[in-house]
């Protein structure tokens, strides 16, 4: 796509910026359009519609958590994790599409493996099974991070409710939480003996109607 060159404008291909996909910009201001979109410059006279775009978000670590943690940002579709209060990796994610949201509130990981098969609504239009789905961390009930070998459409909710991240990325995920692991003795995660903290939760609110929001 190519930036506007003022909020609410259309692209310009002539003298606008070209950006591609999981392209990383930085955003110099915000202003809305007419309608009340928000949008960003990332330029001079380069202007991009939020609803296009992830912002990592940071926040504060929550009561209690210590070490390794990861936030989960429903509004920005983005992952943070965290070392106490320092940020050390950003990514985007999907959650789960409306009627399978992904909850929010604040977990932990209660079981981990490198993969695994999951399946739901046998017999449902919308039925799946997937085989060997990677880097699988379950942190409320059946929910899990995982790796997704199925779509390339991060930054957008998508799944049944897991939180879906790209191989390469989840992998990242998974062997940071492990090495955590080891540097506190664990040998493998449980109810009983559970492992990082999960937040999930929302910087904004989606609207269909401008609002300088998603």
């Amino acid at each position: 796509m190519y930036t506007s060159d003022y909020p609410g404008g259309p692209q310009n291909a002539d003298s606008g910026r070209l950006l591609y996909r999981y392209d990383t910009i930085t955003l110099f201001a915000e202003a809305p359009d007419e309608e009340g979109w928000l949008w960003y410059m990332v330029g001079p006279d380069q202007w991009v519609e939020q609803r296009v775009i992830s912002k990592p978000v940071k926040t504060a670590r929550p009561e209690g958590v210590e070490g390794r943690w990861v936030s989960i940002d429903l509004y920005e579709q983005a992952l943070i994790a965290y070392d106490g209060d320092t940020p050390v990796f950003a990514t985007l994610i999907s959650s789960g599409l409306p009627g399978n949201d992904t909850n929010e509130g604040l977990f932990r990981v209660w079981a981990d493996l490198p993969q695994d098969r999951m399946s739901g609504f046998a017999g449902a239009p919308n039925a799946y099974d997937l085989s060997g789905v990677p880097w699988v961390m379950y942190f409320d009930d059946s929910i899990s991070l995982h790796g997704t070998y199925w779509h390339n459409n991060f930054g957008y909710r998508r799944s049944r409710g897991c939180v879906n991240m790209s191989i390469s990325d989840a992998r990242w995920v998974f062997e940071w939480a492990q090495e955590g692991y080891r540097q506190q003795g664990i040998q493998r995660v449980s109810h009983e003996q559970p492992g990082i903290y999960v937040l999930v939760w929302g910087s904004g609110e989606y609207r269909t109607t401008g609002a300088a929001t998603k």
